[in-house]
Order: C-alpha cells, then sequence, then structure tokens
C-alpha cells in the first residue's frame, strides 16, 4: 500500500513538473497590445514602450524543422506596429546604477524589432522573414531590426571606404537628402545609395537597390552611439522617396523608448 502511494506521487509529481515546462515552452505571443515592457539590450540601451498591434504567426518562411527548432515567440522582443507619426509614452530616465544593475532581456535571435506603416496605409502584420522576398505584408509597411554592432566605425565611413570603390562617382544624383550612384560599368537599374541622417549622432543610412523591382530594399546604419548600434530596415522600394523621413522616426523612436542614463 505504501509503495502504491509512493509510485502514484511519483507520476504526479512528474506529470506537474511536464506541464510546467510545456507552460514554459508555450510557443505564444506572451505580449498584448498596450502592455508595458522593459527590454535591455546593453547598459546604454534600456527601451521602455507600450506595445502596439501584435504581428500573426506566418508558416510561410518556416520549415516543420524550423518551427520546431527556431519558432520561440516567447522570446521574440517585437515592440508592435505603428503609424511612422506615432507618438510614443516617455517613461522617466532611471539611475546609472539600476542601469548597470539590470540584466539583459532574454531574446531570440538578438533582434528588437518594431514595425512602420506609411502613407495612412495599415495592415495586419505578420512574422514572415524579414530575409525573404516576401517580407512585406504591404507596401507601405518598414520592418526595422535593432541589433547591437560592436566593430566601430559608422555608416559613412563604411561607404565611403567600401562602397564608393565599386560605384561610378560621375553618376551621383540627389535627390530627398539621399545621393544614389551607379555601378561601374553598368547602366541598369542597380544602385547604391546614401543618405544623411537628420539626427546630428547618426552618420547616415546606406542601401542597395536591386533589379528586380518586386524584391523589398534593405536599408541599413550601424553607429557608435548607444555602444554600437545597427538598424536595419525593409520596405518597398516605391516608399525610398521617403527614406530620410523614416531614418529620422526609428532614431527619434529609440531615442524616446530609451530609459537609460548612461551616455
Amino acid at each position: 500500500m505504501k509503495l502504491s502511494t509512493l509510485s502514484s506521487l511519483v507520476i504526479i509529481t512528474l506529470s506537474l513538473f511536464q506541464i510546467s515546462c510545456m507552460q514554459q515552452d508555450k510557443k505564444q505571443d506572451p505580449y498584448k497590445e498596450g502592455d508595458i515592457v522593459t527590454w535591455k539590450i546593453n547598459n546604454h540601451l534600456i527601451l521602455k514602450a507600450e506595445v502596439g498591434q501584435r504581428r500573426e504567426h506566418s508558416l510561410e518562411n518556416h520549415s516543420k524543422r524550423g518551427e520546431a527548432e527556431f519558432y520561440r515567440p516567447q522570446y521574440e522582443r517585437y515592440l508592435g506596429q505603428f503609424p511612422i507619426d506615432y507618438q510614443p509614452t516617455r517613461f522617466d530616465k532611471i539611475s546609472e546604477s539600476e542601469a548597470r544593475d539590470m540584466p539583459i532581456s532574454k531574446h531570440s535571435g538578438r533582434r528588437y524589432e518594431f514595425n512602420l506603416m506609411l502613407n495612412g496605409s495599415w495592415v495586419q502584420a505578420s512574422d514572415r522573414s524579414v530575409y525573404s522576398n516576401d517580407t512585406l505584408d504591404h507596401p507601405d509597411q518598414v520592418k526595422v531590426v535593432v541589433n547591437n554592432y560592436s566593430l566601430g566605425g559608422n555608416t559613412k565611413q563604411s561607404f565611403d571606404n567600401y562602397s564608393i570603390l565599386e560605384l561610378d562617382a560621375d553618376s551621383a544624383e540627389t535627390n530627398n537628402g539621399v545621393t544614389c550612384y551607379r555601378f561601374k560599368g553598368k547602366h541598369d537599374n542597380q544602385r547604391r545609395c546614401f543618405g544623411e541622417s537628420t539626427n546630428p549622432l547618426v552618420s547616415g543610412f546606406s542601401y542597395y537597390i536591386p533589379t528586380f523591382k518586386n524584391y523589398p530594399v534593405t536599408v541599413e546604419s550601424r553607429e557608435p552611439i548607444y555602444s554600437g548600434i545597427e538598424i536595419n530596415w525593409y520596405t518597398d522600394r516605391k516608399n525610398l522617396d521617403q527614406a530620410q523621413a523614416i531614418d529620422t522616426a526609428i532614431w527619434d523612436l529609440i531615442e524616446t523608448w530609451n530609459i537609460s542614463p548612461i551616455e
């Protein structure tokens, strides 16, 4: 009788443990619109924000194996989707000691993400991979990815020292704060461009315009501020005449959301 009781207790304990593990590993977005989140990227960049519209899970970019191994929505750091003129709540800065003592947020893939919508448009956001040519849910959508970056230098230095070597300097055309160049020896639609940022702490942004018009354009900035930060954003090429405005909106949001006082 005692052995039977002990066996029952062991079975119950194991069952409760399995349920607990399943709950901890439950693959669903743990946040809802309106929640306040605080995510630490490093001592210099701690994002505190009210989360926006949540995104739906898409199976288009996920194989069964990828779904099982890499889909971890409970660890995703997705702030939401917002109109480009969104004005977020500004929270008080914390102390330097609080910033340093706060642990780095557990995340999936070292990425912090949000979306912007342009031209008064709206769409239900999905988590389709930014590495896919079908990443955008709407032509007026901008998908933004924030990462740490620690290799030094900035966007303009990289463009001037490396990118310009393969470009025809005499082909420069400037429009809306962005200068684009043809590649040496080529006269098709491919271009590489550099844009000046309106943020005085940011050197600028660069992007490549591919030949195929249905591919989204990837825009990037790598800057030493916030102890090193990389911003990549993805949008339809028809929105590139707004590139400087998009860059401004992204940096303004990050500055407003950042509650770290450490320069």
